[in-house]
């Protein structure tokens, strides 16, 4: 309720928030992912166009696209060689040559990340927990999309993982990412901008840089999350009221 936000080309936003705050519902906003009974205000342009909710089904997976948080998100029925693949479209000669150029492109991804052409045809529950999350990312990137959003793509790393992870996997991010995060230190170490998200709004949107200290922080709650961070010793003043 109540927000403004904006993901330019080339650019990583991270959302960052205490868990509970709204940060998946607003992914799942975003991707049109409400379900119908759901009342929904507001305006979303992608790409320059106004988007209601059957133009955001028609962008879903194609021109946005999302990593999710959990890896049951797969398909236990189905080999993730083909979930990576997704359907081809066309009809006779039109969806041979799209199916091959899907093929082709997940054995492409499948190689940038590490797996090997085997694991096309294994189904989700033979997979460890780091292949199935690079599985996701393959999904993800498999139609080049122009806006990713990434809710909590590196659950269980530590900073130096979670920081390698998504290196490699912004690399491939040819347009804007969403990367929506509880952990604050990875945000910033990652991110152009940063929206702190709370109660369902977004409270503040800045810059980066402007974490440097919690006197270039507008929104009381912005400064409580910097002086919890480790370096500043987890010390939360009492402005603003309680941090959760």
């Amino acid at each position: 309720r109540s927000l403004s936000l904006s993901v330019h080309e080339g650019e990583i936003v991270a959302v960052v928030g205490a868990s509970g705050s709204g940060k998946t519902l607003l992914a799942d906003a975003v991707l049109g992912l409400f379900e119908p009974n759901a009342l929904v205000r507001g305006r979303i342009w992608f790409d320059g166009r106004p988007m209601d909710a059957a133009a955001l089904a028609a962008e879903r997976g194609r021109g946005i696209a999302l990593v999710p948080q959990s890896v049951a998100s797969l398909d236990p029925l189905m080999r993730v060689g083909r979930q990576v693949e997704g359907m081809p479209r066309g009809r006779g000669a039109a969806r041979r040559a799209d199916a091959a150029r899907r093929r082709a492109r997940r054995a492409e991804l499948f190689a940038r990340y590490g797996l090997a052409e085997e694991v096309a045809r294994l189904y989700p529950h033979e997979l460890s927990g780091g292949m199935a999350r690079r599985v996701l990312l393959c999904c993800a990137l498999m139609d080049a999309p122009k806006l990713i959003i990434a809710d909590e793509p590196t659950p269980g790393l530590d900073l130096s993982l979670a920081q390698a992870a998504l290196a490699d996997f912004f690399a491939d991010a040819a347009g804007g990412v969403m990367l929506i995060t509880h952990d604050i230190e990875l945000a910033l170490t990652v991110a152009d901008r940063v929206a702190v998200f709370r109660d369902g709004t977004v409270v503040e949107e800045t810059s980066v840089a402007a974490f440097a200290s919690p006197d270039t922080l507008g929104h009381p709650f912005t400064r409580q999350l910097w002086h919890a961070l480790p370096e500043h010793g987890f010390v939360v003043p009492t402005e603003g009221g309680p941090l959760c």
